[in-house]
């Protein structure tokens, strides 16, 4: 009986796969948790969010210098300049949470700490690990995103496989972008990265 072909492994061009295999770090579980939140908001929502900040901001400093003054007006003041504070950074502040959130979580949870192998090449994605094995072709992925830290895959349903930088060279890195750019077209986002 034939085996299936792998189209994650066939290079088409002649190119091999780029494959990273990795131990997964805390730094690496909390570079992912913080892609994940970024990726999961739009830029078009981020925009939303620093407007309402300002507007927050701005009716502060009407309010505070054309009504009434008091104790009580003030305090409400000083909560609308905070809140709009908060929204303004808001964008800044989220991985910083979400970076705190998933290091206590790696450390409640050790099955965190697993070996994988993640290849990606022309024809898709290939991901290892000890529970888990799946080659995917692009099509089959919902998005991907990229920033300084790691290229993430939404794998659909809330499933993501993410590889760190840190497992790859400048030129591994141009070349999976190249494939994701090509692949995904729009549902290929890059966030944050410089290089």
């Amino acid at each position: 009986m034939a085996e299936p072909i792998d189209r994650a492994q066939t290079p088409v061009s002649g190119k091999p796969p780029v494959t990273a295999r990795f131990l997964v770090t805390r730094e690496d579980y909390a570079d992912f948790r913080a892609a994940a939140g970024m990726a999961a908001v739009s830029p078009s929502e981020f925009r939303l969010i620093r407007v309402c900040g300002a507007a927050l901001l701005v009716s502060c400093f009407v309010f505070l210098f054309t009504y009434e003054t008091g104790v009580q007006y003030f305090l409400l003041d000083a909560l609308l300049g905070f809140c709009g504070l908060f929204l303004l950074g808001w964008r800044k502040m989220l991985p910083l949470w979400l970076r705190a959130r998933a290091g206590s979580l790696y450390a409640e949870n050790s099955r965190l700490v697993e070996a994988c192998t993640v290849s990606v090449g022309e024809g898709g994605l290939r991901v290892e690990r000890p529970q888990y094995r799946a080659g995917l072709p692009f099509e089959a992925l919902a998005w991907a995103y990229e920033d300084r830290a790691v290229f993430l895959f939404s794998l659909g349903a809330g499933m993501f496989c993410f590889l760190p930088k840190r497992c790859l060279s400048g030129e591994e890195c141009v070349q999976i972008r190249n494939y994701l750019s090509s692949a995904l077209r729009k549902k290929f986002r890059q966030e944050g990265f410089h290089g």
